[in-house]
């Protein structure tokens, strides 16, 4: 007896190949997390092999890019108050990734303010209003992963061919015609909110603070901030309706007769589609662990993002003091709550402001003197680190 049931000479074979089509759906994971920039990128729907289509046939679509929650976002002139942060700008701050009291500051402007920019980024809707454009990298490692998965479809066809499998082509067809109708059902295009009324208005500068204590500072226009923090990124379908649900039907269909052709090929097609998916998976694995968003979407085609210098802080005080001192406001801080509504933090308050062009003011020796004042039986002394 054998320890393996394989006779490579005679053709002979015991081993069973039909988890060929558990391979095709598996990793559903490492995609869903990608599943939009696949659905965005302009090869999403060539067709080809992908592993576990069945993620992108989701029939209640998200009608927005997924926000970052535990945040504060104010506007220091408009006093605009959010409690989340929008994708895109997240693609450029990485909030996850502060440390608490880390302190970053950002100048973001528009591209179309360069002249040589000005005429390629512009595109415009039906009624002649600019549309905010975000597009993938054009060499990103997505577009990069689906460029091998098109040659590799097309060299397992090519591999049936030579054996003469009809039945390895219908699965191949049928599986690539499924994925390619998955990923048309879910197409989509990032559409920011814009600002269509022109005239003088304030800066739209805008301050970050996290759950930990980070505070992100940003230098823009009202239009950057309209796009990135202030507006509601919405995600344009291109098919909807009927067309919709007649691409998930279709897909679903396909999908199974795929998976029932796969199961009656023969083991050298089995086994070919199989290192097909493998390779596949580790693949779009490797993308999801070490690749970000930020790898993903060209930014860099609309924003020109210039990062200030920064500093790590050890308390509070401190990193309230550098977003304070970079803004040169303190009614932002006020209106988020973001110091304690006492006299003595009112006055460490408006010195700090007024102390805003002094970077050698000592915050923290301010604020010891502030909290040891008392003004009256109700206050009580406060301190924050």
């Amino acid at each position: 007896m054998p320890w393996f049931p394989l006779n490579v000479n005679d053709g002979s074979v015991s081993w069973s190949f039909d988890i060929v089509g558990l391979l095709a759906v598996v990793g559903g994971s490492a995609i869903g997390k990608y599943a939009q920039a696949i659905t965005a990128s302009p090869f999403g729907s060539i067709p080809r092999l992908l592993p576990a289509p069945e993620t992108m046939l989701d029939t209640d679509r998200p009608a927005r890019l997924p926000a970052i929650k535990d945040v504060t976002v104010v506007g220091v002139y408009s006093g605009n108050q959010f409690s989340e942060l929008n994708f895109f700008a997240d693609v450029i701050h990485k909030i996850n990734e502060l440390k608490p009291y880390q302190f970053r500051s950002f100048k973001i402007t528009h591209k179309k303010d360069d002249p040589e920019h000005a005429k390629k980024n512009q595109v415009f809707d039906e009624e002649g209003h600019e549309k905010a454009i975000i597009p993938l990298h054009r060499f990103c490692p997505l577009n990069l992963v689906t460029l091998v998965s098109i040659l590799m479809t097309i060299a397992l066809f090519i591999w049936a061919g030579v054996q003469h499998e009809a039945v390895a082509f219908l699965g191949l067809g049928t599986m690539s015609l499924s994925t390619s109708m998955a990923c048309m059902s879910a197409q989509w295009r990032p559409r920011l909110s814009v600002r269509t009324v022109k005239g003088d208005v304030p800066p739209g500068d805008v301050v970050i603070r996290t759950r930990a204590g980070a505070f992100v500072s940003v230098k823009c226009s009202e239009e950057v901030a309209r796009e990135l923090y202030a507006g509601t990124e919405v995600c344009d379908y291109v098919f909807k309706g009927r067309v919709h649900q007649c691409l998930l039907g279709s897909s679903t269909v396909l999908l199974m007769a795929a998976i029932i052709f796969f199961s009656n090929c023969s083991w050298k097609l089995q086994i070919a589609v199989g290192l097909a998916y493998i390779i596949l998976n580790l693949a779009y694995w490797a993308m999801a662990l070490l690749t970000d968003p930020a790898d993903m979407w060209n930014m860099e085609s609309r924003y020109h993002v210039e990062e200030l210098p920064g500093a790590d802080r050890k308390n509070y005080t401190l990193v309230l003091w550098d977003a304070i001192r970079t803004t040169g406001k303190i009614g932002w801080v006020k209106k988020t709550g973001m110091a304690p509504s006492t006299k003595n933090w009112d006055g460490w308050l408006q010195e700090a402001k007024d102390n805003s062009n002094n970077p050698g003011w000592d915050s923290e020796a301010a604020r010891n003197k502030w909290m040891s004042m008392k003004f009256g039986s109700t206050e009580q002394k406060t301190e924050v680190e």
